[in-house]
């Protein structure tokens, strides 16, 4: 009877340690599955950051090809454009003088001097056409000084103020208050900022919006200046073209505008990008590196 009891006793305290036991062995499992759900957690993390810097290292890759080609074209399409404009300006002086000479025969009002006047302005187109390859074929290097660009957009901008008003165009500044100055080549960078901007205007023949806006970028030492339309917009298959040498969609266009816009900034140390959307507009984005003089 005793060993019964004793045997009862043990039953009863196996029994009485079984939920404990349990609970523990609950406890365990689940500290287990947090810590391997902590792991995969970081795992997780670990693959995004992975995907996001392979993610932009193929972006700058693609960059840097799209970049290395465009060079290539520009290189190729140089020496081209060096021996036309040579031969294009042989002609056009001959014709030129040739032309003013018979000119000088004629008295005023005499009607042949129409003929001899609208030939000249052809010369004169064309000189500028040639002109704009000798600007293609040979860039100067550029005389970097210390500017401020918003004195410059606001020179290009005072250009174009008769032609917006004409085109009902409204001109919007976003500027950024107390943005540094930079290294640039005046000249060239007027250059760019022009062309871009008669770009957006001829987008624009029924009027739209203008926006010009400067930054300090995210990035390092840099500043940003984007040139933004409501126009008529550049289509996909178009926009891989814009930069490459006698592309263009003008009727009187040579196609080289933006093909100097992006060696000079280029040569500026600087990158120059574009969105686009059809029937909504397009923007150019330019970024420059900043000196670390600031505004006086």
């Amino acid at each position: 009877m005793q060993k019964e009891q004793i045997m009862m006793d043990k039953m009863a305290k196996i029994e009485s340690e079984i939920p404990v036991q349990k609970d523990e062995l609950i406890r365990k499992l689940r500290n287990k599955l947090e810590r391997n759900n902590e792991k995969l957690r970081e795992l997780k993390q670990e693959s995004r950051s992975l995907l996001t810097e392979l993610d932009e290292a193929y972006k700058a890759l693609r960059k840097s090809q799209e970049e290395l080609v465009i060079r290539e074209k520009l290189s190729v399409a140089g020496g081209l454009a060096a021996g036309v404009a040579h031969e294009i300006r042989n002609s056009l002086n001959i014709i030129g003088m040739s032309v003013q000479h018979m000119q000088n025969k004629f008295l005023p009002g005499d009607e042949m001097r129409e003929f001899t006047e609208a030939i000249m302005n052809k010369v004169e187109k064309l000189d500028k056409v040639a002109t704009d390859l000798i600007h293609f074929a040979r860039p100067h290097k550029p005389n970097l000084k210390k500017g401020d660009i918003h004195k410059i957009l606001d020179g290009v901008l005072s250009l174009v103020k008769f032609k917006c008003v004409v085109q009902n165009i409204k001109m919007v500044k976003e500027y950024k208050p107390e943005l540094p100055l930079i290294m640039i080549d005046k000249e060239l960078i007027d250059q760019v900022f022009l062309n871009l901007i008669d770009n957006a205007l001829w987008a624009m023949p029924k009027g739209g919006k203008l926006i010009i806006a400067t930054r300090v970028s995210n990035k390092t030492n840099f500043i940003d200046i984007k040139i933004s339309d409501t126009g008529c917009g550049i289509s996909k298959s178009d926009r891989s073209c814009i930069f490459d040498p006698f592309f263009t969609r003008k009727d009187s266009g040579t196609g080289l505008g933006l093909s100097i816009v992006h060696r000079i900034i280029e040569e500026h140390k600087g990158f120059i990008n574009v969105e686009s959307e059809v029937e909504k507009g397009t923007s150019f984005l330019i970024r420059l590196p900043a000196s670390n003089s600031k505004r006086k």
